[in-house]
């Protein structure tokens, strides 16, 4: 008999033998050795034994044995087990299209079964600014809204909102209960169209742009010459680092074209005051000035791999990789740095199916093959982000995220000589029910896994979708009109 458990638990020793479910008695002990998220836990015919070293390790104890009870029939057996990685994350853009609070918990409750244990939180991009900020309340008036609510459709329908700091209060105590921390993340200096939308005087041209109302990379971002913006930025994120209190904070930092700093006479002067080389190093510069701050109040500091492109970013960072084509991120875990892994074609849980199979996510690994051997500890951990330009509604969030979170779970958890696809595919099966009861559909078993012509399409579709005009501008000459 095996344990239908995910992510499955990295060493079970079978007695032989079975218990029955309804005759089950727990007790549970301490053992300081033990990892802090590590647990112990023993299935005899006397009784079911778990041991931890802290609540957190006793938690995931209690939800691998939840799965276990389900089975009916629980073999004997002794479960030793701790996770691969420290770093357990999952992403939900609320920006693009917003979540109710409860469907927000719905997707928690079902990541703390996971066990992962970081809920990062993307509240703010071009097409909105989704937190109550009590020091810019004109962000909530303005960058909040957009002209449409599907992306491209220009349906005339106004499409916006926030969480209120009660909500999200609300949203950090669940998490807590589930030892989930929550890391907000407020991007710049690119991808703040909805801020200078609101205040166009931090840009660096002061005109007037609108919040977007479709996706890409736009050229109208914070000006980096400008003492104000780091003004604007210190009061902003001093009180939204107030009301999250974890440890971590992301900045953003990606996708952020530099043509309006060529030719913007503040950023010019800084580059020159600074002694920086070129614009790259400026938003080196911008980026560790807002490291440095949010370092003052306690925080440490994320952001996306772009941010290695200056050369300067500060070792203390801690890089997203999700698009490193260069081999940044594996030079600066060699060197010390610390780095999550989140690859865009692996690890994205809104591309369909076709172009992401459920099989090419479980298989995917994590730790460059680059690092030397005492440097694989600098990859921290996993992480799976949703972005919302094309999903409207929880049922949809649902069918792209599950099951593949349960395969970024497994990953996260699961060390790697451990895991096996077929055997997961099993496990599965068992899952169904849970998530349901939760109130989470997952996409049907034929779909994980499409065939070559399905494959082909829709790899093709997404490469022709992303191919526009603007788009081939910008990637190809971020620092060019």
């Amino acid at each position: 008999m095996t344990l239908n458990v995910i992510p499955k638990p990295n060493k079970v020793s079978y007695y032989g033998g079975t218990l029955n479910s309804d005759e089950v008695g727990i007790a549970y002990l301490t053992d300081e050795k033990l990892s802090d998220e590590g647990y112990v836990i023993s299935i005899q015919q006397s009784g079911i034994t778990i041991t931890s070293k802290s609540e957190k390790g006793k938690f995931y104890a209690d939800k691998t044995l939840s799965q276990i009870l389900r089975q009916g029939s629980v073999p004997l057996c002794r479960i030793e087990d701790e996770p691969a990685f420290p770093y357990r994350g999952f992403m939900i853009d609320s920006v693009r299209h917003m979540q109710s609070v409860e469907e927000i918990k719905k997707y928690i409750s079902a990541a703390a079964e996971l066990k992962f244990n970081t809920f990062h939180w993307h509240l703010s991009d071009d097409q909105g600014w989704r937190i109550e900020v009590e020091c810019f309340p004109e962000l909530m008036e303005k960058g909040a809204w957009r002209d449409c609510h599907g992306f491209g459709s220009k349906d005339g329908r106004a499409y916006g909102g926030y969480y209120t700091k009660d909500e999200i209060r609300d949203v950090i105590a669940f998490c807590k209960e589930r030892y989930i921390d929550v890391i907000p993340e407020i991007d710049m200096p690119g991808h703040t169209t909805a801020i200078v939308s609101t205040f166009p005087e931090l840009s660096c041209r002061g005109e007037h742009v609108a919040v977007k109302t479709e996706g890409g990379i736009f050229r109208d971002i914070l000006c980096a010459g400008n003492e104000a913006v780091y003004d604007f930025c210190y009061r902003l994120l001093d009180e939204i680092a107030e009301l999250f209190p974890y440890e971590y904070f992301h900045i953003g930092g990606d996708e952020a074209p530099k043509s309006r700093w060529v030719n913007c006479p503040k950023c010019q002067t800084k580059i020159k005051a600074e002694g920086l080389s070129d614009v790259e190093q400026l938003q080196g510069y911008f980026t560790n000035k807002i490291a440095e701050f949010l370092e003052s109040k306690g925080k440490k500091i994320i952001a996306w791999n772009e941010t290695l492109n200056s050369g300067i970013a500060k070792n203390s960072i801690t890089i997203c990789d999700w698009m490193d084509r260069d081999g940044k991120c594996v030079d600066y875990a060699n060197n010390g740095g610390k780095v999550i892994a989140e690859d865009f074609y692996h690890y994205y849980l809104d591309y369909v199916y076709g172009v992401t199979p459920l099989k090419k996510t479980y298989c995917y690994k994590p730790v460059y093959d680059k690092l030397t051997e005492e440097n694989k500890k600098n990859v921290i951990g996993v992480e799976a982000p949703v972005w919302t330009e094309y999903i409207e509604d929880f049922d949809r969030m649902c069918y792209m995220c599950f099951p593949r979170l349960l395969a970024v779970g497994e990953a996260g958890w699961t060390r790697e000589e451990n895991k096996d696809y077929e055997s997961f595919k099993k496990r599965l099966v068992a899952y169904e029910k849970p998530l349901s009861d939760i109130g989470i559909k997952m996409a049907a078993a034929q779909e994980w896994d499409p065939g070559f012509k399905t494959r082909s399409k829709d790899v093709f579709k997404r490469i022709k979708d992303s191919l526009t005009p603007e788009a081939i501008r910008v990637t190809l000459f971020p620092n060019k009109e």
